[in-house]
């Protein structure tokens, strides 16, 4: 994941964040608005395609937006990533009852993308048991973060809900991978 890639979502949030201080409540939920659907664009411009998570991150940002506009209210468009994180909550929780972790599904698709000592791994049952058990932390990781960020869309300021909104989903990730690891390494 480059830079970009991870900006990718936030950047309407991050926006909204910055022109909320200076222009105000209204201009910064057109201006996310407006990155979001520019974000879209890049995306069918540069892929030929838009993924389904940027189509309902979109989405929310669009609808949220609107109501927020209208109500002239920003905090329900700050629960725009709280609901991303219950749907993906949602998604992950449906997988592991499934039977096939998301994660290790996506295993093959991103082998693609390594050298073959790499892609060796991927097969390795110790590999697979660990991403299984990561793919279940996930479900955690994206509850924790829609918590913080729903208490920081009611209760903190702008920058400290953006901090949480940016920043926190990657401290979890990070928290979440380390203790993947403390609990079997497999390595």
């Amino acid at each position: 994941m480059d830079f970009s890639s991870a900006l990718a979502g936030v950047l309407p949030l991050l926006a909204f964040a910055i022109i909320d201080i200076f222009a105000g409540m209204r201009a910064a939920i057109i201006a996310a608005i407006v990155i979001a659907a520019l974000e879209a664009g890049l995306s069918w411009y540069s892929m030929g395609e838009v993924d389904s998570l940027t189509w309902i991150s979109l989405g929310l940002v669009l609808v949220l937006g609107a109501i927020s506009y209208r109500m002239k209210d920003a905090r329900l468009f700050k629960f725009q990533p709280v609901v991303l994180a219950g749907v993906l909550v949602v998604v992950f929780a449906w997988f592991q009852w499934q039977g096939s972790p998301l994660l290790v599904q996506m295993m093959p698709k991103v082998a693609k993308l390594l050298s073959p000592e790499q892609q060796a791994l991927i097969g390795d049952e110790r590999m697979i048991k660990s991403m299984a058990r990561l793919d279940f932390m996930m479900i955690g990781v994206f509850f924790a973060h829609g918590v913080l960020v729903a208490w920081s869309a009611l209760r903190k300021s702008t920058l400290h809900w953006i901090i949480m909104r940016g920043v926190g989903i990657y401290v979890l990730m990070v928290v979440a991978i380390l203790l993947n690891l403390l609990i079997a390494p497999t390595w």
